[in-house]
């Protein structure tokens, strides 16, 4: 038989789940007259597992046309639950943004993935068709195997060049998620903040690089996520994650190296699964001041002695950096806000709100100003009859109170809405909020306990790219939600009789 790949995903390539990612086949059998009801045949293996077969008649020109990331995107999902250390497990107690304080786990600042986030997938093709018009097609499977896929959860948002520019052009950039392959100091986290910081900020650790910022507060939790896996296509070069602490003066407190495999996670040459190819760095302020890997490390965080701190991912299990060569990763500073402004409510707490980016990891984000609350309810009404119909008797007149009939209320519904308002923002921070807007996944996380983790529902409808260069200085942005869940109410009761 003759099954020939004429177009395929690149190979050497992580791609988007939800990116379009086309097949085109031929055939020889095909093109053969004494052939009848013929159609071409595509499997999705995952995990090695038969999950999904298609089959499809060829086109005009003879050839079978798949989309298969259609077939792909319900086999991955973000990951909300720390994994435990073995692999495809999870603690479902603990969230993810809590990795390095989750109990009995504090020993521990990464978490592998939950096995959907990334995917090597394998697609074979077959093929059927009858030896007459009258007959049953017999099916010939297999006929092309090994065409292995890595996927991670992205649309491309971050795609320089998209589908709307062409079929050409898209395709010639497939290898766009090489930029967030931790090998060389430009390579970044998976997290849509990825503009250089606009303050003026050089790094400590290596001067020339002018670092991503990152604002916290001093008990926020946060994770940045990153690919992990040696081999192609991915082929990750961290070996750890360098982390420098530095006071209001410069002055540096404390260093160490986290390391993939010795403090959770697995490290990149023993990856074997899809749980240890992409993973999660707790390495927020809140997450740090509970891990015990190290204690010295970690008591700067609890008495509140950090002003900022510098995180980048390094080649070796010891590495100090100090040149672009000993990166894998260009460098994060955390500034840790501890100013509170005129314009916060003292009588709520901050929020920070959680969100799926447009790689299916998190982003944070904190509103320190002023919010609003209010409720939107619904209500259920009957109308009553008033007196004791039921009851009147000889010993009994009828007789009714007040309270009784008109219009009832038999069930309230309500929703909590927020309005939240943002710090002052640069022109960098426009694009992670843009990410927040798009979102499927937002949560509000509890100040002081990362597992508090509450789902809402992003409720404006539009936005607007602020730039410094119209707004004359910094801007805010305020952002509406609701909370996903109900408010809890009760019921009036049944109403009945005189009681």
């Amino acid at each position: 038989m003759g099954m020939t790949v004429q177009q395929r995903p690149s190979t050497t390539a992580v791609h988007g789940a939800f990116e379009q990612l086309m097949y085109v086949l031929t055939s020889t059998e095909q093109a053969s007259a004494s052939n009848f009801k013929f159609r071409y045949i595509a499997d999705l293996y995952v995990g090695g597992v038969l999950v999904s077969r298609v089959k499809v008649y060829p086109n005009t020109a003879g050839a079978g046309v798949f989309r298969v990331d259609k077939l792909i995107q319900d086999h991955m999902s973000a990951t909300n639950a720390y994994q435990s250390a073995t692999a495809g497990t999870e603690v479902q107690l603990y969230p993810i943004h809590n990795t390095g304080g989750v109990s009995g786990q504090t020993d521990k600042v990464f978490s592998n993935n939950n096995g959907e986030t990334f995917r090597k997938v394998e697609m074979k093709f077959g093929q059927e068709y009858a030896a007459s018009a009258t007959a049953d097609p017999t099916v010939y499977l297999n006929q092309i195997t090994g065409e292995l896929i890595s996927l991670i959860m992205t649309a491309g948002l971050q795609r320089t060049t998209t589908w709307d520019d062409g079929i050409e052009y898209y395709t010639s950039s497939d290898g766009w998620i090489g930029t967030f392959t931790p090998s060389n100091f430009r390579a970044l986290f998976l997290s849509d903040r990825r503009t250089p910081n606009t303050q003026g900020f050089s790094s400590n650790l290596v001067s020339s690089i002018e670092p991503i910022l990152i604002d916290v507060d001093v008990n926020s939790p946060y994770t940045l996520s990153f690919l992990n896996d040696s081999s192609a296509p991915t082929s990750s070069l961290l070996k750890s994650i360098y982390v420098a602490l530095y006071d209001a003066s410069d002055s540096l407190l404390d260093s160490r190296n986290f390391i993939p495999g010795t403090d959770g996670g697995t490290e990149n040459t023993a990856v074997s699964t899809d749980q240890g190819r992409l993973q999660y760095s707790g390495c927020g302020p809140g997450n740090f001041d509970t891990q015990i890997i190290d204690t010295t490390f970690r008591d700067f965080f609890v008495n509140n002695q950090v002003s900022y701190y510098e995180l980048c991912g390094v080649t070796g299990t010891s590495t100090t950096p100090s040149a672009t060569g000993d990166l894998t990763t260009t460098v994060y500073r955390f500034n840790i806000n501890q100013c509170k402004s005129i314009y916060q409510d003292a009588n709520y707490p901050k929020m920070t709100l959680a969100w799926q980016n447009s790689f299916g990891a998190w982003d944070y984000q904190i509103f320190r100003l002023r919010f609003t609350y209010s409720d939107t309810i619904k209500r259920k009404t009957f109308d009553q009859v008033a007196g004791n119909w039921d009851t009147s008797d000889a010993a009994q007149d009828f007789n009714f109170r007040g309270s009784q009939g008109g219009t009832r209320v038999a069930k309230v519904d309500a929703h909590q809405e927020l309005t939240a308002t943002t710090d002052l923002l640069q022109d960098s921070d426009v694009a992670i909020l843009e990410t927040l807007m798009l979102s499927p996944q937002v949560y509000l996380i509890s100040e002081d306990n990362a597992t508090a983790v509450v789902p809402i529902v992003v409720t404006d409808t539009s936005f607007v790219k602020k730039r410094r260069v119209d707004e004359r200085s910094p801007f805010l942005y305020q952002i509406k939600f609701k909370y996903a869940k109900p408010r809890p109410t009760t019921k009036g009761g049944t109403f009945s009789g005189l009681s």
